[in-house]
């Protein structure tokens, strides 16, 4: 399931326009109508933003050993972090842990340019605001995107990133990844997250490596 961030504009400006025509006349709802039966209801599928995770596993000598894609899950607390770096500035985008507000975790002065990995299998819900167990072992500890590929045309209208990291195990023991998420900051305490995703384990052995890249699309 494509994770999005709904849109609520065109559905605000539906029921805005309905109460004008009430508050006109040109609609009548004295005799008991109700005003929902006659506003068109809003299709849930459209998307704000929407993606997918790919993963690729190759062994020590580069050879592809498997490839999976996922549509991604974005998390509820990255989207109220959206709306905060949208509309709001200066020290209203750090940090925000009011009541009105808690849900949006860790200043927002960079983006989610940092990419983790783990071995927790509970699948992505909109709740989370962690991997379920995030590796710290040598060479699959979380760390920045090491490339950054943003596709921003008019023609076709195409406004779209990819963030990508290749992680290689330097641990004598085999480590099964089965999680990723992106976040905001390489320091795990206070550190906000977008998006997580779960996917059918991958066996990393000693050299083996392991690319998640995150492509999200925005409109369209």
């Amino acid at each position: 399931m494509n994770s999005t961030i709904a849109v609520l504009v065109a559905a605000l400006a539906l029921t805005s326009g309905g109460l004008g025509l009430v508050s006109t006349g040109i609609l009548d709802t004295s005799d008991g109508m109700d005003l929902a039966s006659v506003i068109p209801k809003q299709s849930t599928a459209t998307a704000l933003i929407a993606g997918h995770v790919e993963v690729w596993h190759h062994n020590s000598e580069g050879e592809l050993l498997s490839y999976r894609q996922i549509d991604n899950e974005v998390v509820t607390g990255g989207e109220h972090c959206i709306l905060k770096m949208l509309f709001t500035a200066g020290s209203d985008r750090g940090a925000n842990n009011t009541a009105t507000n808690e849900v949006c975790t860790g200043a927002l002065t960079t983006g989610w340019t940092n990419i983790a990995i783990g071995t927790g299998s509970t699948a992505a819900a909109d709740a989370d605001s962690a991997l379920g167990t995030e590796s710290t072992v040598s060479g699959l500890s979380r760390a920045a995107a090491s490339t950054v590929t943003w596709q921003t045309t008019d023609s076709p209208s195409l406004s779209k990133i990819q963030l990508s990291k290749t992680f290689t195990s330097a641990d004598s023991s085999s480590h099964t990844i089965t999680e990723s998420g992106l976040f905001d900051s390489t320091t795990v305490s206070g550190s906000s997250m977008l998006a997580r995703q779960v996917f059918t384990g991958v066996a990393l052995s000693n050299g083996d490596s392991i690319t998640i890249t995150w492509t999200f699309t925005v409109g369209n």
